[in-house]
This record gives C-alpha cells, sequence and structure tokens, in this order.
C-alpha cells in the first residue's frame, strides 16, 4: 500500500499555525567573519547537560559554516526587534553592518539588548532530511526580563499572557462596557499612562511630543493643524512655538498670512527614540493581534476621526 504523498506547502501552512519564538544563530567562519541568521526552529532538549537544539536547511548559505562550527550564540529576541530578524532573515548583504555586537572568546559575535542569548558549544550534529540538526551545549547565558517576539502565522506577534478568570470577582460589566466611548476612554488612558511617563522621563511635556512628532521627518503644518492634534487652546499652543522655536525644535515663518511650523533635525532627534519605546510598547497592548490587528484598529480610529470632525 503506497504511503500519502504530503504537500510542502500544505505542510508548512499547517506547521505555521503553532507559534515558535524568534532567535538569531551566529557564529564565526574559519577566515573568523562574523555568520548569523533567524531561525524560528529553536527548542530544549536536556537539563542535565543542558543541551539544546535548533536546525537549518542544507540549502543556506551559511549552513556549511554552522555545520562546521564548534561554538556558536543563540539570541532570543524581543518583542521590539522585529527589523533585526528582517535583516538577519535576508541573505546577500552585510548583516551585521552597524549592528551593536561584540566578540566574545571564541569570535562568535553576541549582539546587544536581546532578550536572552545562550552561548553553545556543539554537541552533536544531526542529518534531518533537508536539514541539519544542530544540539549545542550552553556553556553561559545573559537573560533580562521583557516580551518575547513570536512568529505565528505566517506574521509576527507578542507573547501576550492570558489572566484566567477570577471566581472571587465575578464579571457583571453592565450596559456602560457596550458603549464606545467608554471604551475608546478606557483604553487610552491605560495605554498612554505607561508611555506618557516615558516621555516626561526624556525631559518633554506631552503637548511637546505631540507637537515634535506631528514634525517629525521635517513636516509643516499650520498652528490650527497642531492645535487639533495637541488639544490645547490656540493660546498655549503660540506660547509653546515660541519656547521651541527657542530651543531650535522648530521653525516659524508667515506665508500668506499664515503661520507655517516646520520640524528641524534637533527637534526630531528629541523624539525619536520615543517612536521605537511607543511601538514596542503598543506591540505589547496589542499581543496576540500583532501588526494586522494594528492596522485594523488604526483603520477604524480614523473613520471614527473622520466621522465626528467637525
Amino acid at each position: 500500500m503506497s504511503q500519502p504523498t504530503i504537500d510542502s506547502r500544505a505542510l508548512r501552512d499547517a506547521l505555521s499555525s503553532f507559534a515558535t519564538g524568534v532567535t538569531i544563530v551566529t557564529t564565526a567562519d574559519h577566515s573568523g567573519e562574523p555568520v548569523g541568521m533567524t531561525a524560528s526552529s529553536f527548542n530544549s532538549v536536556s537539563m542535565d547537560p543542558p543541551l539544546i537544539l535548533w536546525s537549518v536547511t542544507k540549502t543556506a548559505l551559511s549552513a556549511p559554516v554552522f555545520h562546521k562550527a564548534q561554538h556558536f550564540s543563540v539570541h532570543v529576541l524581543a518583542a521590539n526587534q522585529m527589523a533585526l530578524s528582517n535583516r538577519f532573515a535576508r541573505s546577500g548583504e552585510d548583516k551585521f553592518n552597524g549592528i551593536d555586537f561584540q566578540l566574545d572568546a571564541n569570535g562568535v559575535p553576541q549582539l546587544a539588548g536581546v532578550l536572552t542569548r545562550f552561548d553553545c558549544n556543539t554537541w552533536s550534529v544531526y542529518e534531518g532530511g533537508d536539514h541539519w540538526i544542530i544540539v549545542g551545549e550552553v556553556k553561559n547565558m545573559e537573560t533580562q526580563k521583557g516580551e518575547g517576539l513570536v512568529f505565528s502565522g505566517g506574521s509576527y506577534a507578542t507573547a501576550a499572557s492570558i489572566q484566567p478568570p477570577n471566581p472571587d470577582n465575578p464579571n457583571d460589566d453592565g450596559p456602560i462596557e457596550e458603549l464606545l466611548i467608554y471604551n475608546l476612554a478606557r483604553a487610552y488612558v491605560q495605554v498612554s499612562r505607561r508611555f506618557h511617563a516615558s516621555v516626561e522621563e526624556s525631559g518633554l511635556s506631552i503637548p511637546e511630543w505631540r507637537t515634535l512628532a506631528s514634525l517629525h521627518g521635517g513636516k509643516s503644518r499650520t498652528v490650527p493643524e497642531l492645535v487639533a492634534r495637541t488639544f490645547v487652546s490656540p493660546k498655549k499652543m503660540n506660547h509653546l512655538l515660541t519656547q521651541m522655536k527657542q530651543s531650535g525644535w522648530l521653525t516659524v515663518e508667515d506665508r500668506d498670512g499664515a503661520q507655517i511650523v516646520t520640524g528641524s533635525p534637533k527637534g526630531q532627534s528629541q523624539v525619536e527614540h520615543l517612536f521605537e519605546l511607543c511601538a514596542q510598547q503598543e506591540a505589547e497592548a496589542l499581543g496576540a493581534s500583532g501588526k494586522s490587528g494594528q492596522d485594523r484598529l488604526i483603520g477604524l480610529l480614523r473613520q471614527v476621526i473622520e466621522n465626528t470632525n467637525e
């Protein structure tokens, strides 16, 4: 009796329903040049001795290097490191150019800012069909608290925890929970509380952040546009613009009787890190919804904004 044929595309799609963490594995080639690639095929094997494994397709450009390597490091990525994952998933370029890393005693690149790093000696390499299965013995590790980057269903996600219901506090929401205006307000307060604290820690007021963010990239806007975007009065906005102009964060000029405000490179540098921080905190708030959920939510909110614009 012949065995049924498994379609490789269907198998890949089926396996994508299993959510995995995202890692970058690094080593050095025979000449000492750094080598790295993104891998989601990572797992634990043994606690005693401490063993982990990952696999690399035999057709990968770096497969021969990893197959022969005596040492390698596995970096577990944080939720805000999607760009780093994408960089190391590509081939044919200098992946380490401009990346913050250092070499360990074995010449293996160690990437900065990751959630966890396992430094390994190669324990054994097994043939697994079209992949090499590489088992490593963990010799050193570093870890920090944070949320890990997850890959599921063909897209990135975050590993948000699910809180079980509390039997001592039954859910009795009432009609207010069904109101859009209530849910918008509650979501805004909860999501913005943490980020606004970060803004103020950076030395900016919330209106200053909103103004500079609205002018990011050297954009030009009228004063009424900034008033609408920052939720402050015209009088306060004029006072704010005077102060920010003196700081060199923006310029103000008259054009046909209207004041046009334009962001400056100095002003952009004040908020660049806040955009990255905001993206990280938003990803944590969205949880498993990921980028697709964010796009749907922003689309709905923009529709609400347009429908209620006076």
